[in-house]
């Protein structure tokens, strides 16, 4: 199951991503599995500081498949945010661990 999200995220995102890119996409991924209530996309750009609203739209676009499509993001699978949270994720996507 790891290896297949590995690929969702290998695939989701272009492979020249920008520091603020990644820095983004982890943030927003990090909030959706800590927050303790849903957030709508108001609410995240506001708590994260995402400057600009393309920002969260290319996020919630690039995860569409782990994501619910709508004004409050959330993963779809509980075995998504395992895979977030393992060493396989920061092992196999280095990119995007946030030290």
């Amino acid at each position: 199951m790891y290896s297949l999200y590995s690929s969702v995220v290998k695939t989701s995102f272009r492979s020249d991503l920008e520091e603020e890119e990644i820095k983004a996409i982890t943030s927003v991924m990090g909030v959706m599995i800590f927050a303790k209530e849903l957030l709508n996309d108001n609410v995240l750009i506001v708590l994260l500081g995402v400057k600009i609203w393309n920002m969260l739209w290319f996020i919630q676009r690039g995860l569409v498949s782990v994501i619910d499509k709508g004004p409050i993001l959330h993963f779809h699978h509980h075995s998504f945010i395992e895979f977030l949270l393992s060493s396989f994720f920061s092992q196999d996507l280095p990119e995007f661990t946030v030290v």
